[in-house]
């Protein structure tokens, strides 16, 4: 099977200029051809990212001065864990975690 796919100008010289792979999605117009769209990936403009993060039993929580993420995956065929309760319990983990990252941080004390 062959497959048509159209990119953007800037995701195209991206691809060239750093020799390695770009992750995104395809829309398919048809059969045969689709569009690319590339992931959006956030990156701090100054090039470095202070953040503090933990890794949790189903995700992932992170910490800088501008910004906290929190995510969850939780699979449903996951042998005896209640999703309920696994984002209670994880939330709780995540919420103290915050706070004393936030503690540290000058500009909230």
């Amino acid at each position: 099977m062959e497959l048509k796919i159209q990119i953007s100008d800037n995701t195209y010289q991206r691809l060239l200029s750093s020799g390695s792979r770009l992750q995104g999605t395809i829309g398919l117009v048809n059969p045969n051809e689709g569009n690319f769209n590339e992931h959006i990936r956030h990156t701090p403009e100054n090039g470095s990212d202070n953040s503090k993060y933990i890794r949790l039993r189903h995700g992932r929580v992170s910490v800088n001065e501008n910004r906290v993420r929190f995510t969850l995956h939780i699979g449903l065929d996951e042998a005896g864990i209640i999703p309920s309760e696994a984002i209670e319990n994880e939330s709780r983990e995540a919420g103290g975690f915050v706070d004393d990252i936030l503690d540290t941080i000058e500009r909230y004390h």
